[in-house]
């Protein structure tokens, strides 16, 4: 019988969740723990870790562009990953958007329940979160930059160019608001800039950098380039075309990868010229990240992590072309599940590029580890290099 359940579970979510949490039907609701408990049953027979390969995840059987859309990457890169009371907190969101009709045949009482499920607010995110990389202070070394999720002062760590960082420095307040960070000279003036979208309005800004690390004016004032970016994800800056302007790639909710072409000047919703799908498929993707060449052909290669929690490589071409803008892939890495905040750099000068990431159980700090590159595709030994990130 559970079987011929989660067969119809697999149906239920291919014409449920697979929408947009754009698209908003019905009215604000709860419910309580045991009719969630239902519904998982029904799903995925009350199996909350189950990863099948179909595409969703999950007790609730919950799509990833579903589960980046209402916040589920602030519990988890998937949602199989999270707890069973995060995978509802997060379902708590769907129902609201949605509402019962995301699970049209395992609603098991969503329409009617009406209880909270979790009456106190759930622990807020920990640790550093939207890492991103590039030289902001003008030395020639790749800096870090994040924000850190408890109070949303967005930190700059200045490199060392030896794999390391120094002493962090406050470069700006109120983060919390904003989501996926990106850094590169966007504005073509040799100076790094930062790109992050507004949570609430998915407003899209870009924030020139002035060279110097000068406190909360290394960032110069903001210019909005663009709107209805609160469906994109993994945001990643890259020279795709090899034009010496960096190209910006993001994933959206149907799992396309697209790539925004860069203009090399700040010029308002100019500044990021039309984009170019390259890939498909790209919905059981996440962590992206470009480190550089990594294989010292003079491209820049892309990382990625699947469910599985494989991490592997996409060498570029050095060309626009569509969906063979990418070469093909392979594994690099396994059991990357347990990293979080992938971000990539040449960190210690080498010429190659590096791997920074988080080791962390969901919802705690962990350790930050250095991935050098060993210049032929991979990387060596791990160096730890921080802790409580």
């Amino acid at each position: 019988m559970r079987n011929r359940t989660l067969k119809a579970a697999v149906a239920t979510a291919s014409l449920s969740l697979i929408l947009s949490p754009l698209l908003v039907g019905g009215s604000a609701q709860a419910a309580s723990v045991a009719t969630w408990d239902k519904v998982a049953e029904c799903e995925a027979g009350g199996n909350w870790s189950i990863n099948t390969g179909n595409g969703f995840y999950g007790g609730l059987q919950i799509q990833l562009s579903t589960w980046n859309g209402y916040g589920g990457k602030q519990y988890a890169s998937y949602p199989h990953q999270a707890t069973k009371k995060q995978q509802i907190l997060i379902g708590e969101k769907i129902l609201a958007g949605q509402g019962p009709g995301a699970w049209p045949n395992c609603n098991a009482g969503l329409a009617t329940d009406h209880a909270d499920p979790y009456p106190t607010e759930p622990p807020a995110p920990v640790g550093m979160v939207h890492l991103t990389a590039a030289d902001f202070t003008g030395n020639g070394k790749a800096d870090l930059v994040g924000v850190e999720s408890a109070t949303g002062k967005l930190w700059l760590y200045p490199g060392t160019g030896s794999g390391t960082f120094g002493t962090r420095i406050q470069i700006g307040s109120g983060w919390g608001a904003m989501s996926k960070l990106s850094a590169a000279d966007f504005t073509g003036d040799g100076k790094a800039d930062l790109l992050a979208v507004e949570n609430s309005t998915g407003a899209f800004y870009a924030y020139p950098g002035t060279g110097a690390a000068n406190g909360t004016s290394t960032l110069g004032a903001r210019t909005q380039i663009g709107s209805g970016w609160g469906s994109m994800r993994d945001l990643t800056a890259v020279d795709v075309n090899k034009d010496a302007k960096p190209d910006l790639l993001a994933i959206d909710g149907n799992g396309a990868l697209w790539s925004y072409q860069g203009t090399g000047s700040l010029a308002g919703t100019n500044t990021l010229g039309a984009r170019t799908q390259i890939g498909s498929g790209w919905g059981g993707m996440t962590e992206l990240a470009v480190p550089g060449d990594l294989n010292a052909d003079g491209k820049p290669d892309l990382l990625a992590v699947d469910a599985a929690g494989a991490l592997w490589k996409y060498p570029t071409t050095g060309s626009l072309a569509g969906m063979n803008t990418l070469g093909a892939r392979n594994q690099v890495g396994s059991n990357w599940d347990s990293m979080r905040q992938l971000v990539g750099a040449d960190f210690n000068g080498d010429g190659k590029g590096d791997l920074d990431a988080v080791e962390a159980p969901t919802g705690s700090t962990g350790d930050f580890f250095f991935y050098p590159g060993n210049g032929s595709g991979g990387f060596g030994a791990r160096a730890q290099i921080g802790s409580g990130w």
